[in-house]
């Protein structure tokens, strides 16, 4: 008898509540079998039988509390009482023994594993019943699809492929040893090898003669392949010696010539003499020359005996490698003679494991043996699952055997047709993947230009960031691990998708067919030209932009031309998506758990419908890594959901208020301006921050952010390429003698001479990646940078316009143009978002302003540079009284970025605690995360946008007239939709628009230059009529003709034209 007890549910558990009993006294019990259901403070979960046996006796009712070690019950353990079959079921069972396969693959190494087996499943097979809640439950079979099987087995002999063909292995040296002797029989067809000449030859016991009119068409064949009649030159490599096995059975043939075969002689005889012990080889198509083995320095005409070959590698393939020539055995189903029994058990596993690798569906069905395979492989299949799709940690052993643990691809999933079953001797965990959803987590991803942050929050306000693109989760954590590229390399797509689509559900896509972060990163910076189309690093801006095309075209030639973002269907290669893909591997691990809450923030300026097509790119590719179980189950993915949060300057506004200690209380407000200085724009935000009202009782904070802006090309990136094309014209000589060319950078222009020299090849893409990187010292600031442009001559590794490479280009720069370059465009955008902070607060409803906190945001704000120009223009401002009025002398205070030592400074200042060794905290970079999630629904912090005007942001440009140099605004960035302005008469048929989103044009200063131009033709012309113009979203006007007082009556002279700018 065994008595089962209640085992040890942790320190805590004392007793827990008997639900129901599963089985009853007399039911027979195997391992694994549910016993029964308990409850613990709400938590259900069954019991299950580790011993086999017919249950006795229960001593506890069901809905009883019990303790902790509590005998249960009692079992008898026994065989089965199943009945004696019967004679008909006993002859059945043979009939079906029968049919099994004879011979069964077993695995390499018996004694070390144990393995497993592959059966069609039976069709009374009954499905295992398990409670959906349970933790984990014990498996001894998978059951599979024909494709699942397929993909282990193609797994295994990769795996296996990889152990046996290693240089080292005892295995390969014996494979090695087998072909330095040249030739090699086969033990299961009746040829033999010639290494030299990588082809087989029959090897038979009698040649044939044939008379003298023989075709050698006739006689191809070679134990079953179809062969060929050898070259001179394959002739002249195989037969090189009297040694030659073939050789050795002609001329014994020819020493016991009998009467039943014609002479030697006969054979071939034309009037030529000849020697008797020659080979015949094709001279062409229809004649045959022979060799003479004996002297190879006779001129023979000739002909002698026909041996045909059946070539594993193609004509003439001579000097094939000992790897290449293995492989070239399995993949024609060949089995050498001569290996120890222990050699020939390894590799009959592997030509089993190969020949099924490539069957297709039916045959594979056909073929399908009751193979054994490698218990370890599988193990190591399921332990290294995010190693192979992310390079992601790989899983310890113990994952599969604690009872407490397990795997999620383990779990069965239901309503899925898996005919193939893999019985296991050893029994394995399954994870049910509900019990590691972080139930109270969300998430934050702030989706940059130049690198993405993903922060996380669980069961409280503690907020860590998440390494993602980095999958050593084992080593220490560095300052980096924390941003990561937003770059994808394409190496194999067209497999990565026919992976990816699959699964609905963690499907098994492979790293080495896609690659993300700081792997694509380095690709890019040390690729070759014509690489350069399979790696992305423009997500960001091909999102924003409506008519940029975008070419792919991966490492293996597959090339594709993808229509801009906001026109892709769901069926189309959504490359957002695939990066979200990755972002969710790094996210949702058995490392980490599952999250089912994301926000993400955008930049102020993008438009709804582009905001919404995100939202959804990236809630397919993160929901594609979540188990199938888990999209399975209703309740769970209702809680599943992709938001957007607040924008990127304000999120970072709501981080950094906090963290220099603004606690505003009762009526006092916090003016702030964010000046968020990043990879591709800069971003500006104006608002309040204040302490929640009355009616606002769920919330800590407020804040208001009523007004935004921006400078579209101000990026630390755009700035870099700006350098990049300056180096490159001043240096315009040498890339003439070179034949290099360069892109056009946004904001540059072309100069004379550049006819030849500007394209927008990927030599010329890849020659502005690799100058801008030589320029970063510059721009960051790196250790010992000014030892690297003193000397005024930089070397770079550019590409000619025939993908040539050019190593170390000589190229003048000269530092102090550059530095200066780089502040005047800088001065530029900060000019501009003073005349954005003085239009947000000249509004009537802020009234008087004692202070406005300017705080710095985005990597691009560490530059001194930055610093520097800002306390120049707040000391300008703050003299300017027309603007300010009677400001007190401290009207700007200004707010280093976060994790700098000028922000630790600050914040010491504010009698804030730091700790500047703490690489989680939020910095000038991850800070708009952290404030995305501290700025989630149903948080502490309320965000009020009045930017948006029904969820759509506002118009974004100011649309003006050219007038003496100037841009002259007539329509304000803040006018409402959908109302008509007069733009201009409508006398001539053609008239001209500029527009522009430099802030600057409110002042009507603004240098015409600056602006862009747009030419429109009206088609009716009337001196005493007017043309009008109307915004109707954030980038697309229309306009029409019509009189001053038809416009009011929508009476008009001709049709409305809609336009889009970009």
């Amino acid at each position: 008898m065994t008595s089962i007890t209640i085992p040890e549910l942790g320190e805590e558990i004392e007793k827990i509540l008997l639900v129901q009993w599963y089985k009853q006294p007399g039911d027979y019990v195997t391992v694994g079998d549910t016993l029964a259901k308990f409850n613990s403070d709400g938590i259900e979960f069954d019991l299950f039988s580790e011993t086999e046996g017919t249950l006795k006796e229960l001593f506890v009712t069901e809905e009883t509390l019990v303790k902790i070690g509590d005998v249960i019950c009692e079992m008898d353990s026994g065989s089965s009482p199943s009945a004696e079959p019967s004679a008909e079921e006993e002859e059945k069972e043979a009939a079906e023994e029968d049919e099994k396969p004879s011979e069964s693959v077993t695995i390499p190494e018996p004694n070390s594993v144990k393995d497993s087996s592959i059966h069609l499943m039976d069709k009374n097979d009954k499905p295992v019943l398990f409670s959906p809640d349970v933790q984990t439950i014990p498996v001894t079979s998978i059951s599979m699809t024909y494709k699942e099987v397929k993909m282990l087995i193609s797994h295994l002999y990769e795996t296996a492929e990889a152990d046996f063909f290693k240089e080292g292995t005892s295995f390969f040296q014996d494979i090695k040893q087998m072909l330095r002797s040249r030739w090699v029989f086969m033990n299961n067809v009746n040829v033999v090898y010639d290494h030299n000449i990588t082809a087989l030859f029959p090897y038979r016991k009698h040649y044939k003669l044939a008379d003298e009119d023989f075709d050698y068409k006739k006689h191809l064949d070679v134990s079953g392949f179809k062969g060929d009649a050898m070259t001179p030159e394959e002739t002249a490599k195989s037969f090189d010696t009297t040694d030659h096995p073939v050789f050795q059975k002609i001329a014994a043939l020819d020493d016991g010539s009998t009467s039943k075969n014609p002479p030697v002689s006969r054979i071939f005889a034309n009037t030529a003499a000849h020697s008797s012990k020659s080979i015949a080889f094709k001279f062409n198509e229809y004649e045959m020359q022979s060799f003479d083995v004996v002297n190879q320095k006779t001129d023979l005409q000739g002909k002698g005996f026909f041996v045909p070959i059946f070539r594993l590698k193609g004509e003439n393939a001579f000097g094939t490698d000992d790897r290449t020539a293995l492989h070239l055995w399995l993949e024609n189903g060949l089995v050498p003679s001569g290996l120890s029994a222990k050699r020939q058990h390894e590799y009959e596993y592997l030509l089993a494991l190969h020949q099924l690798k490539d069957l297709d569906h039916e045959n594979f069905e056909k073929e399908l043996p009751s193979i054994a395979i490698d218990s370890k492989s599988l193990f190591e299949k399921l332990l290294n699952s995010e190693k192979v799709r992310a390079e992601v940690d790989t899983y310890d052993e113990k994952m599969l055997t604690d009872p407490n643990r397990g795997h999620w691809d383990l779990w069965p999933v239901l309503d899925e047709e898996k005919p193939l079953t893999i019985k296991l001797n050893a029994e394995i965990m399954a994870r049910n993947p509900k019990m590691d959803i972080r139930e109270d987590g969300v998430v934050g991803i702030d989706f940059g230009t130049k690198s993405t942050v993903v922060v996380h929050q669980e069961k409280s306000d503690f907020t860590l960031p998440m390494r993602v693109g980095v999958g050593y989760f084992n080593t220490e954590v560095q300052d980096w691990h924390y941003e990561n590229p937003t770059v994808i390399e394409f190496i194999d797509l067209e497999h990565f998708l026919e992976l990816y689509r699959e699964k609905e559900g963690r499907p098994d896509t492979k790293w080495q067919d896609v690659t993300v972060s700081h792997t694509a990163f380095n690709s890019l910076m040390n690729g070759k030209s014509e690489h350069y189309y399979s790696i992305l690093n423009n997500l960001k801006q091909w999102a924003g932009e409506k008519k940029k095309h975008l070419r792919l075209k991966d490492k293996r030639g597959y090339d594709v031309v993808l229509r801009s973002f906001s026109d892709l269907t769901e069926q189309e290669i959504n490359p957002i998506e695939l990066y979200a893909y990755y972002l969710g591997l790094y996210i949702n691990n058995q490392h980490n758990g599952i999250y089912l809450d994301y926000i993400l923030s955008f930049p102020v300026t993008y438009e709804k419908a582009v905001r919404e097509k995100i939202l959804k790119s990236f809630q397919r590719g993160l929901k594609k890594t979540l188990p199938v179980s888990i999209q399975q189950d209703e309740e769970v993915m209702k809680k599943f959901r992709v938001t957007s949060g607040a924008s990127e300057p304000a999120a970072y506004a709501i981080c950094a208020l906090q963290e220099y200690g603004f606690e505003p209380e009762e009526d006092e407000k916090t003016y702030y301006g964010v000046f968020d200085f990043g990879g591709g724009t800069t971003d500006f935000d104006f608002g309040i921050w204040r302490e929640a009202g009355p009616k606002e009782t769920r919330y800590d904070y407020v804040i208001e952010h009523f007004a935004a802006g921006g400078d579209r090309y101000l990026g630390g990136e755009n700035l870099l390429e700006f350098l990049a094309f300056q180096v490159f014209k001043n240096n315009q000589k040498t890339m003439r003698e070179l034949n290099i060319s360069f892109i056009l950078p946004a904001e540059c222009m072309r100069f004379p001479g550049s006819e030849t020299l500007i394209n927008e090849s990927q030599e010329s893409y890849l020659n502005m990646k690799q100058l801008v990187e030589k320029l970063r010292p510059l721009w960051e600031k790196h250790d010992q940078y000014e030892e690297k442009f003193e000397k005024g001559m930089i070397r770079a590794d550019l590409f000619d316009k025939t993908g040539q490479a050019k190593l170390n280009v000589e190229l003048l720069v000269d530092q102090n143009e550059l530095e200066q370059l780089i502040e005047e465009r800088i001065e530029k955008g900060i000019k501009n978002f003073f005349e954005s902070l003085r239009r947000a607060f000249a509004r009537p409803e802020i009234g008087k302003i004692d202070k406005v906190n300017i705080l710095l945001a985005g990597n691009s704000c560490k530059s001194p540079v930055v610093m520097n120009l800002f306390n120049k223009w707040m000391q300008k401002e703050q003299q300017n009284s027309q603007n300010w009025g009677e400001a007190s002398d401290n009207l700007f205070e200004i707010f280093p970025p976060l994790g700098t030592e000028a922000a630790y400074a600050k914040q010491e200042e504010k009698h804030k605690a730091v700790n500047r060794d703490v690489l989680t905290a939020p910095t000038g970079k991850t800070g708009v995360a952290f404030g995305l999630v501290q700025s989630r629904k149903g948080g502490s912090i309320k965000v009020i946008d009045r930017n948006m005007i029904n969820d759509e942001s506002k118009f974004k440009y100011f649309l003006g007239r050219g007038k003496k140099g100037k841009f002259k605004t007539v329509i304000d960035q803040e006018e409402k939709y959908n109302t008509w302005h007069l733009f201009i008469d409508a006398s001539e048929e053609d008239f001209e628009i500029y527009y522009t989103s430099l802030p600057e044009a409110g002042t009507s200063q603004l240098d015409i230059k600056q602006a862009q131009r747009k030419k429109f033709r009206i088609e009716h012309v009337d001196d005493s009529a007017f043309v009008f113009i109307r915004t109707i979203s954030p980038t697309v006007i229309e306009y029409v003709v019509a009189h001053e007082d038809g416009i009011l009556n929508g009476i008009y002279l001709s049709n409305i034209t809609k336009v889009e700018l970009s």
